[in-house]
């Protein structure tokens, strides 16, 4: 599905939902009388009930007007910014959408990065058990190895660390590997953090060394300008360990940044197609090209990597999944929007949306008997029968997938796996089975708090009824975690388990 969030948004629906102590002149520094806070609750109740297309999926009507109620009852005569945003946080998550969030007023992400300084490790995670590890070291010694094992920061376990920062997580249904995927994107655990939990100026993190040893160390916290002074400080490291690593992995990095959408031979009868987004402008071309050499060079084997491609244009992911039907075959079963959105006085009063927006979508959806709208066939070309698209791919498929990979590139792991089209690897994906929740966007405003709440306009509804995986994700065929081992043996251990799948002859 199309996803239309604005960079500001980007960065926030991963990084804020905050507790802890107020800075100086902040937005954290801000209260609210128990009036206002009903009065933006009562918004942010009939904000959702009239946009959201899906409110109901996952949290009865009662659940959801118990937690909404809670906010306001609770709520003190002088109620913080800070509380405020984590009650309401609080509530979206519990809608179980990874498109709807909370998120601090405009403006308040250059305050933060401007004026914050953060936990200066950067993090890799396992989870069953919770265990997080240095990835690199930013500090200002920039010293510690990776694969150093974090046991508590601040005298807080990493489980309770954990706890506290993945409640607050919006995610399709039940699917945790979309929750897990934020901790270790870019410098998400660092926002997290500050914003949810602390903002100290000092860190004193207990650790344990690769052969065991327990030690402590009093790191200062990092603005993200000393951070990344300090990155560069961490890749010349006179360690050859901590230099071949983090030289490995920066290579991967780059690789994927500046051919998110490219194709390999990997051997004789093996082909590889890394699909790291459904956006790139010549994305047709190459996966045709792509196709075109795979037929040429009779590969047998497919491997598709969509780890970590968040999504993008759902044309795309139906022109790929076109080149591996043979017969023609339903995507999209139905997009449906809410009947809230003929109440243009709430809308045009309270969202970003205006009345060009209304008279242009008015043309492409009609009425339902219950009073929701239907996107026309001819607007949305997913929910036509699709038909075989170019070159089709005949052998053997293999998907590598984990919690990051979602919207759209979710949506296509499902219409494979519901047609029996590939054997799946990795982690289950990042969008619910049966269809997620986005396409446009509604932008709804708190009156007094300014607390912005992105709600996803349009439910897309797969073709399929399976009920084992309401709530779900794609399940992979073989269920393969990443470890920290892993990656200081600069190994791709999800791909190598295809390489030797494929080696014995299994799907």
């Amino acid at each position: 599905m199309k996803v239309k969030l604005n960079i500001l948004i980007v960065l926030f629906l991963v990084n804020t939902h905050i507790r802890g102590q107020s800075e100086t002149n902040s937005i954290f520094d801000k209260t609210f009388t128990s009036e206002e806070v009903s009065k933006d609750v009562e918004v942010l109740r009939t904000g959702l009930e009239k946009l959201h297309p899906s409110l109901f999926q996952y949290i009865s009507k009662d659940e959801f007007n118990k937690s909404i109620n809670e906010i306001k009852s609770e709520s003190n005569d002088v109620t913080s910014y800070g509380e405020l945003y984590r009650k309401i946080s609080s509530v979206i998550s519990q809608i179980k959408c990874q498109h709807t969030l909370a998120v601090p007023e405009s403006g308040s992400l250059n305050e933060v990065t401007s004026k914050g300084k953060f936990f200066p490790l950067w993090l890799r995670w396992e989870f069953e058990p919770v265990n997080a590890y240095v990835g690199s070291d930013l500090s200002f010694d920039a010293k510690l190895p990776p694969g150093t094992k974090i046991i508590s920061i601040n005298h807080q376990s990493i489980e309770d660390i954990y706890q506290t920062l993945i409640s607050h997580f919006s995610s399709d249904g039940n699917i945790l590997t979309n929750k897990h995927s934020r901790l270790e994107v870019g410098i998400d655990f660092q926002f997290w953090y500050h914003l949810l939990i602390d903002r100290p100026e000092t860190f004193i993190v207990e650790l344990e060394s690769t052969d065991g040893k327990i030690f402590k160390k009093n790191l200062k916290a990092v603005t993200f300008k000393e951070w990344n002074k300090n990155h560069k400080k961490y890749r010349k490291s006179k360690n050859s360990q901590i230099k071949k690593y983090m030289a490995y992995h920066i290579k991967v990095e780059e690789q994927n940044r500046k051919k998110p959408v490219r194709y390999e031979i990997l051997s004789d009868n093996i082909g590889m197609l890394k699909v790291g987004d459904f956006g790139s402008r010549d994305f047709e071309e190459i996966i045709s090209n792509a196709f075109e050499e795979f037929d040429k060079e009779k590969i047998e084997n497919l491997i598709i990597d969509v780890r970590d491609n968040g999504g993008g244009s759902d044309i795309l992911g139906r022109y790929l999944f076109n080149h591996f039907i043979n017969r023609p075959t339903v995507y999209f079963d139905s997009l449906y929007t809410s009947s809230g959105i003929s109440d243009t006085t709430f809308i045009f009063k309270h969202t970003d949306k205006n009345l060009d927006w209304y008279k242009y979508n008015q043309k492409l959806v009609y009425k339902l008997p219950n009073g929701r709208f239907a996107t026309k066939s001819e607007v949305n070309k997913g929910l036509l029968i699709q038909q075989p698209n170019g070159i089709k791919f005949k052998g053997n498929t293999y998907i590598l997938m984990n919690g990051r990979s979602a919207s759209t590139t979710a949506e296509f792991t499902s219409a494979m796996h519901i047609n029996g089209l590939a054997t799946f690897i990795g982690e289950e994906s990042g969008g619910d089975y049966h269809g997620g929740n986005g396409g446009d966007f509604a932008n709804l405003k708190l009156p007094n708090s300014k607390i912005e709440i992105n709600i996803p306009l349009v439910n897309y509804i797969m073709n399929s009824t399976d009920s084992k995986y309401i709530g779900r994700g794609t399940i992979p065929d073989y269920e393969i975690r990443p470890t920290m081992q892993d990656h200081l043996d600069l190994k791709d251990a999800q791909l190598e388990f295809v390489m030797t799948l494929i080696k014995k002859g299994k799907k």
